[in-house]
């Protein structure tokens, strides 16, 4: 209150001394200030209701050849559609679109897609061991290092794991196996043949397609021997002496009348097979996907030079063509989801191939052929890159020919050889 007076007191004593001013507008009421009368709760602002988008599932592109079109009208096709649905109704966020192309020129169109039109190619791609072997060489795969250990699984056959190799890098998950082997006529011998001297001694009739590209079946016996090929093609040379050795094989199969001269003239399994269900032959010595689907004898693994069983083979596998990192890792998991043996024992054995895994191959229904088949699988190795085989087919195919027509094994070889020079 003292301070209040004491203003108002110095204030008259300017306007005294002044006597230039009014108090009136000094001592007016000031205008009070604005205050917020109180109101109720505020309401939110209507806004309208926009529905969120569902995200769109991850489209999956694979390639198959016309083989295991899963649309098809058959048994094989139905278990690998079904399949797939199963893989998708497991991951609803993935849609698997499935292309058939032919296999003739699958590795043309690879390469025109990933060059002019590169957001269409295939995620996963179902490729031969051959095309395998070439796409890798061209870069068109990318490799499965940190993608999967699938294949450290024991579950494996030891041919089919190196079926996925390029270069010692693995490139493919191995799906179905061919492997050459010895169709014996049903009811033709009580026990099967354990040596070669045994079959000559027999009086039993063997054929085989000598006119067959690539040679397959001397091949294999030329490899029992020599069993580490070169794989730069540049570099293949035959060894006289294991070439001679060969030959005369031939000679003595020749002599036993047991490798039948009408080979010379057979170019197919399929025409190999005509003979031996016509009862012309004992033995026919094909691939197991020419004979399995209509089954007319009993299996035996194909014996090396040395008598041990020793066959070539190739196959079937699941790569990767994208380049979208994050596809690469469903890829691998569709992959791995059609390997698994539990599909594979019934998918394969309609299909008429091998299955690449013992429990696969255990899962079939044909008892009758399981222990034989499971002893070629065993047996079976690697056939060589296609480059080596056109290289080599013609050499050994015209050498053995010339053995059928009647001239000496080392006479031949040695002609090979220099030829080779």
């Amino acid at each position: 209150m003292t301070a209040l007076r004491f203003h108002a007191a110095n204030l008259l004593l300017i306007v005294f001394i002044t006597g230039c001013t009014t108090l009136a507008p000094l001592l007016s009421t000031p205008t009070p200030a604005p205050t917020t009368p109180a109101s109720a709760t505020p309401q939110p602002m209507p806004t309208s209701t926009v529905p969120a988008e569902e995200p769109q599932p991850v489209l999956l592109r694979v390639w198959v050849p016309p083989q295991f079109d899963p649309n098809a009208d058959s048994p094989a096709a139905e278990l690998l559609r079904s399949r797939l649905a199963q893989f998708q109704d497991e991951h609803p966020a993935i849609e698997v679109e499935v292309r058939v192309k032919s296999q003739e020129d699958i590795l043309k169109v690879l390469s025109v897609t990933m060059n002019a039109a590169s957001e269409a190619t295939p995620d996963l791609i179902a490729l031969t061991y051959f095309d395998m072997q070439e796409a890798a060489s061209a870069g068109f795969l990318h490799p499965l290092e940190g993608l999967t250990s699938i294949l450290q699984d024991p579950d494996w056959y030891v041919f089919a794991r190196e079926l996925g190799e390029y270069q010692n890098t693995k490139y493919g998950i191995p799906f179905a196996g061919d492997v050459l082997v010895m169709v014996y006529r049903a009811g033709a011998f009580p026990e099967k043949s354990e040596s070669w001297e045994t079959l000559f001694a027999s009086g039993t009739r063997l054929i085989f397609p000598a006119l067959e590209p690539g040679a397959l079946f001397a091949l294999s016996q030329y490899l029992s021997i020599d069993k580490q090929p070169p794989g730069d093609p540049s570099a293949m040379t035959l060894e006289e002496e294991t070439l001679a050795h060969l030959l005369r094989f031939y000679e003595r199969g020749i002599e036993t009348n047991t490798l039948l001269q009408v080979s010379r003239e057979t170019q197919t399994d399929a025409q190999a097979l005509q003979v031996l269900r016509a009862g012309g032959a004992e033995i026919a010595v094909v691939r197991v996907s020419s004979h399995i689907q209509n089954p007319s004898g009993e299996y035996q693994p194909l014996m090396g030079l040395d008598d041990v069983p020793y066959t070539i083979g190739d196959g079937w596998v699941w790569a990767l063509a994208g380049s979208n990192t994050e596809k690469q890792i469903i890829a691998v998991e569709l992959a791995s989801y059609l390997v698994e043996s539990v599909f594979l024992a019934p998918w394969t054995e309609q299909a008429g191939i091998l299955p690449v895994r013992p429990q696969a191959l255990s899962g079939w229904e044909n008892a009758a052929v399981k222990t034989p088949l499971n002893e070629v699988l065993q047996s079976a190795h690697p056939i060589p890159p296609e480059p080596v085989i056109e290289l080599l087919g013609p050499l050994l195919e015209g050498a053995l020919i010339r053995v059928m027509n009647g001239e000496p094994a080392e006479t031949v070889a040695r002609s090979v050889i220099e030829g080779l020079k």
